[in-house]
């Protein structure tokens, strides 16, 4: 897992089922990790400002109020605003479509809610919060390139510009 503790956002109308992961995920995960949940996408969305790292969303988020959206519409919501949040989607629903669908608008992965949910939930939180330190570190690389490169092109600027400038210094005629 990466160094820091990321946030963990849990988004699940399912009271019983939200609170039973959110005490799974604390034996699993850092202690210092904060870990937030809520039971309609509507509140989650509220609070996307605080730019969760990895958020478990439910694909039924309408079981307690018939009018509240669905984990798809907040998955297309999230996509929409941070593109770069890995987004676990967890149902009920065993159909290839459903998980395709979900995927495709942006979901890092889909866990169907049997037996194997907790464990298979550590292990896709895991392996997201690796990703997001592996494009962190590669975003750094890359910070570092752009510096490497630019200090190149100064120094080859500087060389242009003495040569030109200063031909007695380079030993060269000058340019005429």
């Amino acid at each position: 897992m990466s160094q820091n503790p990321l946030p963990l956002f849990l988004v699940d109308d399912d009271k019983m089922f939200l609170t039973s992961l959110s005490h799974q995920l604390k034996t699993m995960v850092k202690p210092e990790s904060v870990i937030k949940t809520f039971s309609t996408g509507e509140e989650f969305l509220k609070q996307l400002k605080r730019e969760p790292s990895v958020i478990i969303l439910d694909y039924y988020l309408n079981s307690s109020y018939k009018d509240a959206m669905n984990g798809l519409e907040v998955l297309k919501r999230i996509m929409s605003i941070n593109p770069d949040a890995k987004v676990i989607i967890l149902s009920s629903q065993d159909k290839m479509e459903v998980a395709v669908d979900t995927i495709k608008h942006g979901a890092y992965d889909y866990i169907v809610k049997n037996e194997n949910v907790f464990l298979r939930t550590k292990l896709s939180i895991i392996n997201a919060m690796d990703a997001i330190s592996v494009s962190e570190e590669l975003k750094s690389f890359k910070r570092i390139i752009k510096i490497v490169v630019g200090l190149i092109l100064l120094i080859v600027a500087g060389c242009i510009f003495l040569q030109h400038y200063y031909p007695e210094i380079s030993g060269s005629s000058g340019i005429k």
